[in-house]
């Protein structure tokens, strides 16, 4: 399998994690794809940015927690690339989601960039 292939597949683990998961409330799927490193990075969707895995892994929790469901969410994938130990992806998440303090679904637009490393083997 070509690290292409690889990356596609993670993708599609990710993408599954954030609708399933992240967008219903359940940050867990998606956090047990991130790297637990040291200087593991999220740059978030609700501002700010952490660094290392305890940070990180309380930054997605408090993602998970204002969203509660979607009616809609899907990404448009519009770039994605590996070479060696290192890939990127770029997309668009974009679906009709519940937030904290809402009773009804909101539109929501997000561009995302990805930046993926090889650990341990895989």
């Amino acid at each position: 399998m070509s690290p292409g292939d690889e990356l596609g597949e993670i993708m599609d683990k990710a993408v599954d994690a954030l609708a399933n998961g992240l967008v219903a409330g359940n940050p867990e799927p998606f956090k047990a794809l991130w790297s637990h490193d040291p200087d593991v990075t999220v740059l978030g969707g609700f501002g700010g940015y952490a660094l290392g895995w305890d940070e990180v892994s309380k930054n997605t929790d408090f993602a998970a927690s204002r969203f509660h469901g979607a009616r809609s969410f899907g990404v448009k994938k519009l770039a994605h690339s590996a070479s060696g130990d290192l890939g990127y992806a770029v997309w668009i998440e974009q679906g009709e989601v519940r937030v904290e303090g809402r009773d009804d679904y909101v539109p929501i637009v997000i561009r995302v960039t990805h930046v993926f490393r090889r650990q341990d083997g895989a």
